[in-house]
């Protein structure tokens, strides 16, 4: 639980970061994935600045036949982000309606959901707050969650405003 409200505080407070200090915790993230997770190795990455006043980066890992994957996209306005959040949920929805199971994790970001494999048990972890959306895809829960803390642990505050946006 504390992962979680560390990473919702996180998030709230990050807001508007420079392309620099967005780059610099993304490689803190690499870093501490690096140390943290010996079995993870770090298989590919990605990172785009486009079009101005977006960012959007993916961290593929993979540990033997396994596979995990972290996607950070930081847009300009709440409003864009919520949109793909949104888009998302409906595809998600659509296409594991009946191979996954959707569930909720309490004080994370403005919004999440999580969809769980109901045979392979893998994970996909979405996560909304401000400008911000954060997908984890790993193959458990256990996993998705450490991984998200790497990403609280990675981040720094930008700026000082907090405001609690999910009751």
């Amino acid at each position: 639980m504390k992962i979680f409200i560390a990473l919702f505080l996180t998030l709230t407070i990050l807001g508007s970061g420079t392309a620099q200090e967005v780059l610099a915790w993304v490689a803190n993230l690499e870093v501490l994935l690096s140390k943290q997770e010996h079995r993870w190795k770090i298989a590919e990455k990605d990172f785009q600045g486009l079009p101005p006043g977006y960012f959007h980066g993916v961290i593929k890992l993979t540990a033997g036949a396994n596979r995990a994957e972290i996607s950070i996209a930081i847009h300009r306005t709440p409003e864009q982000a919520k949109e793909q959040f949104e888009g998302e949920k409906i595809a998600f929805t659509n296409i594991l309606k009946t191979h996954a199971a959707e569930s909720y994790i309490e004080a994370l970001g403005d919004d999440n959901y999580m969809f769980t494999g109901n045979r392979k048990g893998n994970v996909n972890l979405f996560i909304i707050q401000g400008n911000i959306l954060i997908k984890v895809f790993a193959p458990s829960i256990s996993t998705a969650k450490r991984l998200v803390s790497y990403i609280v642990e990675s981040m720094p505050p930008s700026n000082k405003r907090l405001e609690q946006t999910r009751r």
